[in-house]
């Protein structure tokens, strides 16, 4: 069998195709970019006034226009641009270290009863263990232990 090199692939989920709007692009995309461009240009014009330099004018430009394009463009796993920016700054405003909360009452006391009973199974071994009820150890502190023994 051949391999046709003049065909178009088809997606087997004909909701994944989006439908064109104007130019070829999709109304996101138009929105996107006139977004871009209404806020880019004035920046342009702008800085080029005031500083007199093209670089720096066509930077802002692109610094000015990089949301609209963002939002036209973005896309990762169907999400689209603010959807994923909402659950990043959601994910960063949370708590790093999650805290252990058991469900019940009865339960904290069971878990406590046992931590206090490995404790002293531990403490008649006579197990060097350098963190019992809670204290953080530094690093310091451990060297300096074992040379005083």
């Amino acid at each position: 069998m051949q391999v046709q090199e003049n065909f178009v692939h088809i997606p087997k989920d004909l909701s994944l195709i989006k439908q064109k709007f104007l130019l070829g692009l999709t109304k996101r995309q138009a929105i996107g970019f006139a977004v871009g461009l209404v806020c880019g240009l004035p920046a342009f014009f702008i800085v080029k006034a005031i500083i007199n330099n093209l670089t720096v004018a066509i930077f802002a430009m692109g610094m000015f226009a990089i949301p609209g394009i963002m939002y036209a463009l973005f896309n990762k796993n169907g999400m689209y641009f603010e959807t994923y920016i909402a659950l990043l700054i959601k994910f960063f405003k949370k708590p790093r270290v999650r805290k252990y909360e058991p469900l019940s009452a009865l339960k904290a006391i069971e878990n406590q009863i046992e931590y206090n009973r490995l404790k002293r199974i531990l403490l008649n071994a006579d197990v060097d263990v350098p963190v019992f009820d809670n204290k953080k150890v530094t690093l310091f502190e451990k060297i300096t232990s074992k040379h005083k023994k």
